[in-house]
């Protein structure tokens, strides 16, 4: 009995896998994938021919048919809660809602108000109930769904720059500190239905879009929420928008994984200004998938090193590839006191 739960980062779909070249390295993750009870992907588009795009430096959405492609990824629950599936307005994501479920897919983190962007998809795997909660720290203006507002399952936060009068003094112009926290009654919201799912579930997940764009550096707010979540009861807390691979960290004997870099990376190239095409060439190639086995009291975590393709499609790289990949895992999963062990094909998340 298969009891694995397979997770990647951001799907940006934009052309069907039929217009592309056939690439071994895609054909053996799909092995990885089909291998799995389900997928678990954030799609970052909507699939629609409705709306109209914000007022926004970038926004991305895909022909309507394109959503049969997610069959090809053993895709089974899609969390909408990210900063651009909402980027044709709320028709478009209704329209990604409806055509996800036509099909096969489970879409959580959107809906018609609040309580409906927040419901989980509840699923079993090896004879396990298992509840998948979806939120979203980044907030385009008007994304966020509310009691009677349609939208994506929010977490606000907020951020304060501290300036230092002395130092200021001593060096004018040295930079102020940054600090984030969620918002405190968004943090009461989404503790109170982790809390509450637990009680129905053997296994929770809980799947959360954050950080910075690029690099390693995350935002102090992370970490604190990440541990808030195992406290109240997540047994895996699953991040992405980063668009590049981020060590992991154990808190409590649970995996929370801070970015896994791109999955599928079709933005289009089209007609594009140089800054957009700046922000494009920044996007890192390296990235990992998450697998967890939910068979024991305790999900046991390991990360599967992959690369996008010159097509954007995620594939299986070589031998030296993958050891790179790994060592920058293991080097960045160390700074957050956790130990990963490579065995020639993943990593093994052990503590």
């Amino acid at each position: 009995m298969q009891s694995h739960l397979t997770a990647t980062g951001d799907i940006v779909l934009t052309r069907s896998l039929s217009e592309m070249p056939a690439d071994a390295g895609f054909a053996a993750l799909q092995e990885v994938l089909e291998a799995s009870s389900c997928v678990l992907s954030s799609v970052e588009l909507p699939f629609s021919d409705r709306g109209h795009p914000s007022d926004r430096i970038l926004n991305f959405r895909a022909r309507p048919e394109l959503v049969h492609e997610l069959a090809a990824f053993n895709l089974g629950v899609a969390t909408l809660a990210n900063n651009h599936s909402s980027d044709y307005g709320w028709d478009a994501l209704q329209d990604t809602v409806r055509r996800l479920r036509s099909a096969g897919v489970t879409p959580i983190g959107a809906g018609e108000d609040l309580a409906a962007a927040q419901e989980p998809a509840v699923l079993e795997i090896a004879g396990r109930r298992v509840g998948i909660l979806a939120w979203s720290c980044l907030l385009p203006l008007g994304a966020a769904a509310g009691p009677a507002k349609p939208g994506i399952s929010p977490v606000h936060v907020d951020t304060e720059w501290v300036v230092n009068g002395e130092f200021q003094l001593e060096e004018p112009g040295v930079p102020p500190v940054v600090r984030t926290r969620v918002r405190p009654a968004d943090h009461e919201r989404v503790i109170g239905r982790v809390r509450e799912l637990r009680e129905r579930v053997d296994v929770l997940v809980v799947t959360v879009h954050w950080g910075f764009g690029f690099g390693s550096a995350r935002a102090e707010y992370q970490q604190v929420f990440g541990h808030a979540l195992v406290d109240a009861g997540a047994d895996i807390v699953l991040g992405h928008h980063v668009h590049a691979p981020q060590g992991v960290e154990v808190y409590r004997d649970r995996v929370i994984v801070y970015s896994p870099g791109n999955f599928v990376a079709q933005q289009p190239r089209e007609n594009i200004t140089p800054e957009i095409e700046a922000i494009y060439n920044a996007f890192s190639r390296d990235a990992f998938v998450t697998v967890a086995d939910l068979a024991g009291d305790v999900p046991r975590v390991s990360l599967v090193p992959i690369m996008t393709s010159d097509q954007g499609l995620p594939v299986l790289p070589g031998p030296a590839d993958t050891r790179r990949i790994a060592d920058r895992l293991a080097r960045e999963s160390a700074q957050l006191g956790t130990v990963v062990s490579f065995d020639g094909a993943r990593l093994n998340v052990t503590g």
